[in-house]
């Protein structure tokens, strides 16, 4: 077993699988957000099926808004449109939900999806037909049965506390004669999916360490944030290791099986090819025996290039009976040791502890390191520079499900439900005297697969150097995880993060005698003219394509925090264009 550190304290740490007593309830909830001992409850109501989500915090929660945001941020299945975020009203026009493989396109100013089995409610703005409703606060940890109006308060003018429920529904509230709301039905909602393990069906745990013997220790979300003294963010070189939060697999037939609550899929637009994610809590040696705090600046800390594994036998199945094991590799509990938070000095969250000055909104447990990286490629590395590098995931050990023979499901993927981890065999005895690794577990996550621009980028671009910030060539990906091209083309600076992701596409192209209008969709204004974006025409397919330098005519902002471009061509003898960057 590692510990960084000999010191214990108790972790707050809530594991919600327990069946309901009456109804559904927080307890039947599969994706929980955020860590802490107080709950509340979200359920979104398309009109024909509900869907529920929870949140964790300490302390003081923000509003309802920022809740709701998080869900949004973590699940990559959801998506939402919001206007007047900043203001004193916040309208959610728009939810949709991916049932399918979670990398549907949206419009969100029409509710058109790719996913034909989306879940999907968009406000009428012309008719009032029907809006988003808001039910709450109610009280639970039950399924509330009476409806209580939200009385037309914004998401963000709401404030949680621990056991509150609310819904939004999209529909329109009836009336009686005095304008008053007629009493409401409120769906029971199912749970959202979970990208994360969400029930242990089988174990075998030896370990006499207290609290790193509870097999629920490895459902949910990686650990991200530690509480109490020696705590703070958890990363690269502060692993998990507090009560409550791993679970240790310390004799040679101990074991853990991990069932998924959905099939987890050997999907094509997975990033860098990878199906799921193990967790552990490995961690880089540093330079110093100085040990990582809250306190202590990442900038100051760097890396031997070596680590702590205890490598961790992985293997999968669909039924949990037939196995398939990754026998040569890789291994969990060992690279890449987690991050819990993307490293942002510019805009960190001060909410998150006292003094934060570099920890921003928590990284993606469902985006796999880059897997070129290893211990030996973090030598010389600052924590802040391993944390850039990591590109916004949360680390972990990715795998990929098609070097195993798996039986193939109606559409030809490969697939599994259930993973179960357990000890290697060791030339070094461990902490029992025997030679068998004693490996950590944490969590298992399913990847999210990338569609449209974001998946061309990962198969086109090298990481390596995608972390340093003074490289400018056109084709390098800047530190905000766009080629610097592209960035030219946007009008971003190369540490701008983008709030809303959007494909650099055409959205309409209307002909003319003199000159051509191509109208395009962008995540930022234009506010000089386009460096680097030019329109390139052919006279046929089969012929070469020629640049034609573009007129800028305007650039308007939209209700999704998007930009519609126009710009004009002139009309030559192109039969056929196509929007490029000229990185030349």
């Amino acid at each position: 077993m590692k510990i960084n550190i000999a010191a214990a304290a108790l972790c707050a740490t809530v594991s919600v699988m327990s069946s309901p007593v009456r109804g559904f309830s927080f307890n039947d909830i599969h994706f929980w957000m955020g860590e802490g001992t107080n709950r509340c409850a979200v359920a979104l109501d398309f009109g024909g099926e509900s869907l529920a989500w929870g949140y964790r915090w300490n302390g003081s929660c923000t509003n309802l808004l920022e809740v709701v945001n998080r869900i949004v941020d973590q699940d990559h299945r959801l998506v939402m449109g919001c206007q007047g975020m900043t203001s004193a009203y916040a309208d959610l026009y728009f939810f949709g939900y991916d049932k399918d493989d979670g990398a549907a396109s949206w419009d969100k100013d029409t509710g058109s999806t790719s996913s034909v089995n989306a879940l999907w409610g968009l406000e009428d703005r012309k008719s009032f037909s029907q809006w988003w409703v808001l039910y709450g606060p109610m009280q639970g940890p039950s399924f509330p049965t009476t409806p209580q109006y939200s009385s037309w308060l914004a998401a963000n003018s709401i404030v949680p506390v621990d056991g509150n429920w609310f819904v939004f529904s999209i529909g329109s509230p009836e009336y009686d004669a005095d304008w008053n709301e007629s009493p409401a039905v409120l769906r029971t909602p199912t749970a959202a999916e979970s990208p994360y393990g969400w029930r242990v069906v089988d174990s075998n745990v030896s370990t006499d360490e207290d609290d790193f013997d509870d097999v629920e220790n490895v459902l949910g979300r990686p650990t991200a944030y530690m509480v109490g003294q020696w705590g703070g963010p958890v990363s690269p070189y502060n692993a998990a290791w507090k009560e409550g939060e791993l679970l240790t697999l310390q004799g040679e037939d101990d074991f853990v099986v991990i069932e998924f609550d959905h099939d987890v899929v050997d999907d094509p637009n997975n990033p860098f090819g990878l199906d799921f994610i193990v967790f552990g809590n490995a961690f880089g040696v540093g330079t110093t025996d100085a040990y990582y705090s809250q306190n202590m600046g990442p900038n100051g800390i760097s890396f031997t290039g070596s680590g702590t594994p205890e490598e961790a036998l992985v293997e999968v199945s669909q039924d949990g009976r037939t196995w398939y094991a990754f026998n040569d590799g890789p291994h969990g509990d060992d690279f890449a040791p987690t991050l819990g938070f993307v490293y942002d000095d510019v805009a960190p969250d001060t909410a998150l502890y006292s003094g934060n000055r570099w920890w921003g909104k928590m990284a993606d447990a469902c985006y796999p390191v880059d897997p070129s990286l290893s211990w030996a490629s973090l030598q010389g590395l600052t924590l802040a520079e391993v944390a850039k590098r990591y590109n916004g995931s949360a680390g972990g050990t990715g795998f990929d499900i098609g070097k195993l023979n798996l039986p193939t499901n109606a559409q030809g993927r490969k697939w599994f439900r259930y993973v179960r981890i357990s000890g290697m065999e060791s030339e070094t005895p461990n902490d029992d005297g025997d030679y068998f690794t004693s490996p950590e577990v944490d969590a298992v996550a399913d990847v999210a697969p990338v569609s449209g621009y974001k998946q061309w980028v990962l198969a086109n671009f090298s990481w390596a150097d995608a972390w340093k910030t003074n490289l400018t060539a056109a084709t390098v990906i800047a530190p905000n995880g766009l080629p610097n091209g592209l960035n030219c083309v946007y009008g971003l600076k190369p540490t701008d993060t983008v709030a809303v992701t959007v494909a650099f596409k055409v959205e309409a192209f209307v002909p003319g005698e003199t000159e051509h209008v191509i109208t395009m969709r962008s995540p930022a204004e234009f506010t000089t003219a386009p460096k680097g974006l030019v329109v390139k025409e052919a006279a046929s397919l089969g012929s070469g394509w020629s640049a034609v330098a573009p007129t800028l005519q305007s650039s308007e902002r939209q209700g999704d925090g998007t930009w519609l471009n126009t710009f004009t061509v002139p009309a030559g003898c192109g039969a056929f264009f196509k929007l490029a960057l000229d990185v030349q």
